[in-house]
Protein backbone atom coordinates (compact mmCIF):
# COMPACT_ATOMS: atom_id res chain seq x y z
CA UNK A 1 0.00 0.00 0.00
CA UNK A 2 1.29 3.72 -0.57
CA UNK A 3 2.48 5.75 1.69
CA UNK A 4 -0.30 8.31 2.81
CA UNK A 5 0.26 11.57 1.83
CA UNK A 6 1.54 14.47 3.77
CA UNK A 7 -0.78 17.41 4.09
CA UNK A 8 1.71 19.61 3.16
CA UNK A 9 0.45 22.98 1.09
CA UNK A 10 3.86 23.73 0.43
CA UNK A 11 4.75 20.29 -1.42
CA UNK A 12 1.51 20.26 -3.30
CA UNK A 13 2.25 23.26 -4.90
CA UNK A 14 5.41 22.88 -5.65
CA UNK A 15 4.52 19.51 -7.22
CA UNK A 16 1.34 21.33 -9.16
CA UNK A 17 3.84 23.79 -10.54
CA UNK A 18 6.30 21.11 -11.63
CA UNK A 19 3.85 19.41 -13.64
CA UNK A 20 2.75 22.28 -15.37
CA UNK A 21 5.08 25.09 -15.85
CA UNK A 22 8.77 23.35 -14.35
CA UNK A 23 10.28 24.77 -11.55
CA UNK A 24 13.61 27.04 -10.83
CA UNK A 25 16.33 25.51 -9.21
CA UNK A 26 15.86 26.72 -5.81
CA UNK A 27 12.46 25.70 -5.77
CA UNK A 28 13.82 21.89 -6.75
CA UNK A 29 16.05 22.16 -4.31
CA UNK A 30 13.45 23.43 -1.60
CA UNK A 31 11.30 19.92 -3.12
CA UNK A 32 14.07 17.81 -2.50
CA UNK A 33 14.44 18.72 0.89
CA UNK A 34 10.45 18.73 1.79
CA UNK A 35 9.74 15.35 0.48
CA UNK A 36 13.09 14.18 2.07
CA UNK A 37 11.17 14.08 5.03
CA UNK A 38 9.03 11.57 3.79
CA UNK A 39 11.40 8.50 3.16
CA UNK A 40 8.50 5.79 2.71
CA UNK A 41 6.59 7.68 0.66
CA UNK A 42 6.16 6.55 -2.80
CA UNK A 43 7.81 8.60 -5.85
CA UNK A 44 4.97 7.55 -8.10
CA UNK A 45 2.26 8.51 -5.37
CA UNK A 46 3.73 12.06 -5.52
CA UNK A 47 3.36 11.90 -9.71
CA UNK A 48 0.36 10.84 -9.49
CA UNK A 49 -1.23 13.76 -6.95
CA UNK A 50 0.76 16.11 -8.96
CA UNK A 51 -1.33 14.82 -12.21
CA UNK A 52 -4.17 14.99 -9.97
CA UNK A 53 -3.72 18.31 -8.82
CA UNK A 54 -2.99 19.71 -11.94
CA UNK A 55 -5.98 18.84 -13.59
CA UNK A 56 -8.32 19.35 -11.01
CA UNK A 57 -8.53 23.05 -11.27
CA UNK A 58 -10.20 22.62 -14.50
CA UNK A 59 -13.70 22.50 -15.24
CA UNK A 60 -13.83 18.90 -17.38
CA UNK A 61 -16.23 18.60 -19.71
CA UNK A 62 -16.99 15.22 -21.35
CA UNK A 63 -13.87 14.67 -23.65
CA UNK A 64 -15.00 13.32 -27.46
CA UNK A 65 -14.37 9.76 -27.31
CA UNK A 66 -11.52 9.75 -30.20
CA UNK A 67 -9.51 11.69 -27.77
CA UNK A 68 -10.26 9.43 -24.29
CA UNK A 69 -8.92 6.24 -26.78
CA UNK A 70 -6.00 8.23 -28.01
CA UNK A 71 -4.39 9.52 -24.52
CA UNK A 72 -5.51 5.89 -22.86
CA UNK A 73 -3.49 4.23 -25.23
CA UNK A 74 -0.55 6.14 -25.13
CA UNK A 75 -0.63 6.02 -21.62
CA UNK A 76 -0.76 2.11 -21.56
CA UNK A 77 1.89 1.96 -23.78
CA UNK A 78 4.17 4.48 -21.68
CA UNK A 79 3.28 2.29 -18.47
CA UNK A 80 4.26 -1.01 -20.36
CA UNK A 81 7.96 0.15 -21.93
CA UNK A 82 8.27 1.44 -17.95
CA UNK A 83 7.15 -1.82 -16.23
CA UNK A 84 9.39 -4.06 -18.04
CA UNK A 85 13.11 -3.43 -17.37
CA UNK A 86 11.85 -3.74 -13.80
CA UNK A 87 9.92 -6.98 -13.79
CA UNK A 88 13.01 -8.87 -15.76
CA UNK A 89 15.93 -7.08 -13.28
CA UNK A 90 14.67 -9.12 -10.00
CA UNK A 91 12.37 -12.03 -8.71
CA UNK A 92 9.21 -10.66 -7.57
CA UNK A 93 10.10 -12.25 -4.22
CA UNK A 94 13.27 -9.86 -4.07
CA UNK A 95 11.65 -6.78 -5.14
CA UNK A 96 9.18 -6.78 -2.68
CA UNK A 97 12.04 -7.45 0.02
CA UNK A 98 13.77 -4.18 -0.79
CA UNK A 99 13.15 -1.25 0.54
CA UNK A 100 10.97 1.84 -0.79
CA UNK A 101 13.59 4.74 -1.05
CA UNK A 102 13.16 8.01 -3.16
CA UNK A 103 14.15 7.41 -6.96
CA UNK A 104 16.35 10.95 -7.83
CA UNK A 105 14.11 13.68 -9.02
CA UNK A 106 15.56 12.79 -12.66
CA UNK A 107 13.11 9.34 -12.59
CA UNK A 108 10.15 11.85 -11.71
CA UNK A 109 10.16 12.90 -15.23
CA UNK A 110 8.21 10.46 -16.83
CA UNK A 111 5.14 10.78 -14.64
CA UNK A 112 5.56 14.80 -15.14
CA UNK A 113 5.07 14.49 -18.85
CA UNK A 114 2.37 12.10 -18.49
CA UNK A 115 0.60 15.02 -16.43
CA UNK A 116 1.41 17.64 -18.67
CA UNK A 117 0.11 15.82 -22.06
CA UNK A 118 -3.10 15.53 -20.27
CA UNK A 119 -3.18 18.79 -19.10
CA UNK A 120 -2.26 20.11 -22.43
CA UNK A 121 -4.85 17.79 -24.35
CA UNK A 122 -7.01 18.05 -22.18
CA UNK A 123 -6.63 22.12 -21.88
CA UNK A 124 -6.50 22.20 -25.69
CA UNK A 125 -9.69 20.39 -26.65
CA UNK A 126 -11.53 22.88 -24.08
CA UNK A 127 -10.49 26.16 -25.85
CA UNK A 128 -11.04 24.57 -29.39
CA UNK A 129 -14.64 23.38 -27.80
CA UNK A 130 -15.04 27.08 -26.15
CA UNK A 131 -14.08 28.63 -29.57
CA UNK A 132 -16.89 26.30 -31.79
CA UNK A 133 -19.38 27.42 -29.41
CA UNK A 134 -18.52 30.90 -29.14
CA UNK A 135 -18.59 30.92 -33.31
CA UNK A 136 -22.21 29.20 -32.87
CA UNK A 137 -23.54 31.56 -31.07
CA UNK A 138 -21.97 34.46 -33.39
CA UNK A 139 -23.42 33.03 -36.62
CA UNK A 140 -26.56 32.55 -34.76
CA UNK A 141 -26.89 36.01 -33.74
CA UNK A 142 -25.73 36.90 -36.97
CA UNK A 143 -28.85 35.19 -38.70
CA UNK A 144 -31.05 36.87 -36.10
CA UNK A 145 -29.99 40.13 -37.02
CA UNK A 146 -29.76 39.39 -40.92
CA UNK A 147 -33.69 38.23 -40.19
CA UNK A 148 -34.59 41.02 -38.56
CA UNK A 149 -33.36 43.32 -41.15
CA UNK A 150 -34.86 41.95 -43.75
CA UNK A 151 -38.23 42.01 -41.94
CA UNK A 152 -37.77 45.19 -41.08
CA UNK A 153 -37.23 46.38 -44.80
CA UNK A 154 -39.99 44.34 -45.81
CA UNK A 155 -42.15 46.24 -43.48
CA UNK A 156 -40.57 49.70 -44.32
CA UNK A 157 -41.53 49.19 -47.94
CA UNK A 158 -45.08 47.85 -47.38
CA UNK A 159 -45.27 50.87 -45.30
CA UNK A 160 -44.10 53.19 -48.22
CA UNK A 161 -46.63 51.40 -50.17
CA UNK A 162 -49.40 51.96 -48.72
CA UNK A 163 -48.58 55.33 -48.04
CA UNK A 164 -48.29 56.24 -51.59
CA UNK A 165 -51.50 54.00 -52.53
CA UNK A 166 -53.17 55.83 -49.87
CA UNK A 167 -51.67 59.48 -50.94
CA UNK A 168 -52.60 59.05 -54.81
CA UNK A 169 -56.24 57.84 -53.65
CA UNK A 170 -59.49 59.93 -54.98
CA UNK A 171 -59.97 62.47 -52.73
CA UNK A 172 -63.16 60.77 -51.50
CA UNK A 173 -61.40 57.65 -50.76
CA UNK A 174 -58.57 59.09 -49.34
CA UNK A 175 -61.49 60.93 -46.81
CA UNK A 176 -62.75 57.36 -45.84
CA UNK A 177 -59.88 55.83 -45.15
CA UNK A 178 -58.56 58.85 -42.80
CA UNK A 179 -62.23 59.69 -41.13
CA UNK A 180 -62.35 55.65 -39.70
CA UNK A 181 -58.53 56.19 -38.12
CA UNK A 182 -58.11 57.33 -34.47
CA UNK A 183 -55.33 59.44 -35.02
CA UNK A 184 -57.10 61.36 -37.19
CA UNK A 185 -57.76 65.20 -36.87
CA UNK A 186 -60.28 67.44 -38.65
CA UNK A 187 -59.11 71.59 -38.24
CA UNK A 188 -61.33 74.45 -39.74
CA UNK A 189 -59.29 77.14 -41.55
CA UNK A 190 -59.57 80.09 -40.30
CA UNK A 191 -59.34 83.39 -43.17
CA UNK A 192 -56.89 86.42 -43.03
CA UNK A 193 -57.23 89.64 -44.43
CA UNK A 194 -55.72 88.83 -47.66
CA UNK A 195 -57.59 89.23 -50.53
CA UNK A 196 -57.20 86.00 -51.85
CA UNK A 197 -58.89 84.21 -48.76
CA UNK A 198 -62.43 86.17 -49.68
CA UNK A 199 -64.16 84.77 -46.73
CA UNK A 200 -63.36 81.30 -47.84
CA UNK A 201 -63.84 78.00 -45.42
CA UNK A 202 -62.78 74.61 -45.26
CA UNK A 203 -61.56 72.24 -42.88
CA UNK A 204 -57.95 70.61 -43.05
CA UNK A 205 -57.78 66.47 -42.59
CA UNK A 206 -54.69 64.82 -41.25
CA UNK A 207 -53.17 61.81 -39.73
CA UNK A 208 -49.77 62.03 -38.20
CA UNK A 209 -49.53 58.31 -37.97
CA UNK A 210 -50.20 57.85 -41.63
CA UNK A 211 -48.69 61.13 -42.92
CA UNK A 212 -51.18 61.55 -44.89
CA UNK A 213 -54.11 63.98 -45.17
CA UNK A 214 -56.15 66.48 -47.32
CA UNK A 215 -57.68 70.12 -47.47
CA UNK A 216 -60.65 71.24 -48.36
CA UNK A 217 -61.82 74.53 -49.69
CA UNK A 218 -65.44 77.02 -50.29
CA UNK A 219 -65.03 80.17 -51.45
CA UNK A 220 -61.12 80.31 -51.69
CA UNK A 221 -60.39 82.98 -54.74
CA UNK A 222 -59.28 80.97 -57.84
CA UNK A 223 -55.69 81.67 -58.73
CA UNK A 224 -53.80 82.12 -62.28
CA UNK A 225 -51.18 79.65 -62.80
CA UNK A 226 -48.73 81.53 -64.62
CA UNK A 227 -49.09 84.59 -61.94
CA UNK A 228 -49.28 82.46 -58.93
CA UNK A 229 -49.88 79.26 -56.85
CA UNK A 230 -51.28 78.35 -53.70
CA UNK A 231 -48.53 76.52 -51.05
CA UNK A 232 -49.65 74.41 -47.74
CA UNK A 233 -47.17 74.91 -45.08
CA UNK A 234 -46.77 72.38 -41.88
CA UNK A 235 -45.65 74.07 -38.97
CA UNK A 236 -43.83 70.83 -36.95
CA UNK A 237 -43.57 71.20 -33.08
CA UNK A 238 -39.97 69.46 -33.44
CA UNK A 239 -38.63 71.64 -36.09
CA UNK A 240 -37.50 75.50 -36.29
CA UNK A 241 -40.81 78.25 -36.90
CA UNK A 242 -38.46 79.54 -39.04
CA UNK A 243 -38.53 76.23 -41.49
CA UNK A 244 -41.95 74.65 -41.99
CA UNK A 245 -42.47 71.17 -44.08
CA UNK A 246 -43.98 72.00 -47.55
CA UNK A 247 -47.25 70.54 -48.08
CA UNK A 248 -47.39 71.34 -51.66
CA UNK A 249 -48.77 73.75 -54.37
CA UNK A 250 -51.84 73.70 -55.80
CA UNK A 251 -54.52 75.24 -57.73
CA UNK A 252 -58.33 77.41 -57.31
CA UNK A 253 -59.87 76.58 -60.26
CA UNK A 254 -62.32 79.30 -61.96
CA UNK A 255 -66.57 78.34 -61.04
CA UNK A 256 -65.11 75.94 -58.49
CA UNK A 257 -67.52 75.36 -56.06
CA UNK A 258 -65.73 73.18 -53.85
CA UNK A 259 -61.69 72.05 -53.85
CA UNK A 260 -60.38 68.96 -52.78
CA UNK A 261 -56.71 68.77 -52.16
CA UNK A 262 -54.11 66.09 -51.06
CA UNK A 263 -51.29 66.95 -48.74
CA UNK A 264 -48.25 66.19 -49.95
CA UNK A 265 -45.49 66.89 -47.28
CA UNK A 266 -42.09 67.04 -48.72
CA UNK A 267 -40.57 66.00 -45.14
CA UNK A 268 -41.84 63.59 -42.36
CA UNK A 269 -43.65 65.86 -39.65
CA UNK A 270 -43.47 64.93 -36.26
CA UNK A 271 -46.15 66.74 -34.31
CA UNK A 272 -48.26 69.58 -36.68
CA UNK A 273 -49.45 72.57 -34.84
CA UNK A 274 -50.25 74.59 -37.65
CA UNK A 275 -51.20 74.51 -40.77
CA UNK A 276 -50.92 77.59 -43.18
CA UNK A 277 -51.98 78.64 -46.73
CA UNK A 278 -49.53 81.50 -48.59
CA UNK A 279 -49.96 82.66 -51.95
CA UNK A 280 -46.67 82.61 -54.14
CA UNK A 281 -44.98 82.50 -57.16
CA UNK A 282 -45.34 79.83 -59.70
CA UNK A 283 -43.85 76.82 -58.89
CA UNK A 284 -43.74 77.34 -54.99
CA UNK A 285 -40.59 78.47 -52.99
CA UNK A 286 -38.78 76.40 -50.62
CA UNK A 287 -38.64 79.39 -47.69
CA UNK A 288 -42.16 81.31 -47.68
CA UNK A 289 -41.42 84.99 -47.03
CA UNK A 290 -45.16 84.75 -45.64
CA UNK A 291 -46.14 88.09 -46.62
CA UNK A 292 -49.49 86.72 -48.14
CA UNK A 293 -50.70 84.24 -45.43
CA UNK A 294 -54.44 83.38 -46.91
CA UNK A 295 -55.66 80.80 -44.25
CA UNK A 296 -54.47 78.70 -41.46
CA UNK A 297 -56.01 75.88 -39.14
CA UNK A 298 -54.39 74.58 -36.01
CA UNK A 299 -55.59 72.36 -33.27
CA UNK A 300 -57.45 74.24 -30.05
CA UNK A 301 -54.78 74.72 -26.91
Amino acid sequence: MAAKFPADDRICDLLVSRATEGLEPAEQEELNQLTANYPDLDPDELDRVAASLAVSGLRIEPMPATLRARIEADAQAWFAHRDVPRAASAPAAVVTQLPVRPRPVTAWGGWFAAAAALVLAVTGWLQVDRLNEDRSVLAARHAALEASVTRLERSLGDKEAELSALQASPPAQLLAALEGRPETRVLPWSATDDPAAGGAAGAVVWNGAEQAGLMRFRGLQPNDPATSQYQLWIFDAERDDRFPVDGGVFDVPPDADEVWVPIRARLPVGEAVLFAITVEPPGGVVVSSRERIALVAQPEA
